[in-house]
């Protein structure tokens, strides 16, 4: 990856199947089903990654996941990862977690390693979709780091768009909430309308459809109350038209992938810095076919 060249993934590693067959739906890249923490350093070395992108599993560092931090299981693959990162210090690293992640143990581990192994540039921000305009609260801590240079974290583009301009134009009846449920549940549902311009929705996770209440907003619909569809979290997290789910994918799976997944926007904002990236901008046509520009 140099300046003014293709940008070109390396590999795509991943322990659930389901994630990397979405994946291979959408990109030609290869892709490893593995545990991060069973990959040796030669292995590694040999895909001559110049970034190194890790959204690690985020319960060790949240109320809800207990926030074990280092002793929580989940937390060992980034642990390798951060052992690996001072072995065979790729050029850049690029990290996106919660915000419970700062001040950590497993935080100060990173920041340790960086310092030895010198990573003498590093960004960082907290940012959330709802800063560039977008309808979804999704806040998350994100670094890069580089062994060389990095650029200033670009200025926050706004372009506000309203919740309806994300919404599939059909009304899907597996959708709906049952009456029940609403009504057991309502006052706990995090409603929204999508008639009002300050419609904000909550933080989808990988418990929607399956938590009513605490894993992503519900739309008040004039069928009901209904929940949003796997197509319409996609939109609010910047995922372009071209991204697709298996048509024959449960909903109940896909909400957990989407849940799973980042906001690509604040993503690009900070991959921005790096210099080999900080082409890449977004083409908007509209929410409903959104394209994104890569490097030149």
């Amino acid at each position: 990856m140099g300046p003014g060249s293709h940008a070109t993934v390396a590999a795509a590693l991943e322990i659930n199947r389901t994630a990397l067959e979405v994946y291979a739906h959408n990109f030609p890249y290869p892709c490893v089903v593995c545990t991060i923490e069973s990959l040796p350093a030669s292995r590694l070395r040999r895909w001559h990654a110049d970034l190194w992108w890790m959204s690690p599993p985020c319960q060790p560092f949240t109320r809800r996941g207990l926030g074990n931090d280092l002793e929580d299981p989940r937390a060992q693959a980034l642990v390798a990862m951060i052992r690996r990162l001072g072995e065979l210090r790729p050029r850049y690293l690029a990290l996106e977690n919660v915000p419970g992640f700062l001040g950590s143990r497993v935080d100060d581990l990173l920041r340790k390693t960086l310092e030895r192994s010198g990573y003498t540039a590093v960004r960082e921000r907290l940012l959330c979709p709802s800063e560039f305009g977008i309808p979804n609260r999704r806040r998350r801590f994100y670094l890069v780091a580089s062994t060389e240079r990095l650029l200033p974290v670009p200025a926050v583009s706004r372009r506000a768009l309203r919740l309806r301009e994300y919404l599939d134009t059909c009304d899907r009846p597996e959708l709906r909430v049952e009456p029940d449920l609403a009504k057991r549940y309502r006052g706990a549902l995090d409603l929204v309308d999508a008639e009002d311009p300050e419609a904000m929705t909550a933080c989808f996770t990988s418990a929607y459809g399956r938590s009513p209440v605490r894993s992503g907003s519900y739309l008040a619909a004039k069928s009901g109350i209904r929940r949003f569809s796997p197509s319409e979290i996609l939109r609010l997290l910047g995922f372009p038209a071209s991204f697709e789910l298996p048509a024959e994918m449960a909903l109940r799976n896909a909400w957990r992938l989407v849940g799973n997944s980042v906001s690509l926007v604040p993503v690009r904002s900070m991959l921005a810095t790096i210099p080999e990236l900080a082409s890449i901008r977004p083409v908007r046509h509209s929410v409903k076919e959104m394209t994104y520009g890569g490097i030149r």
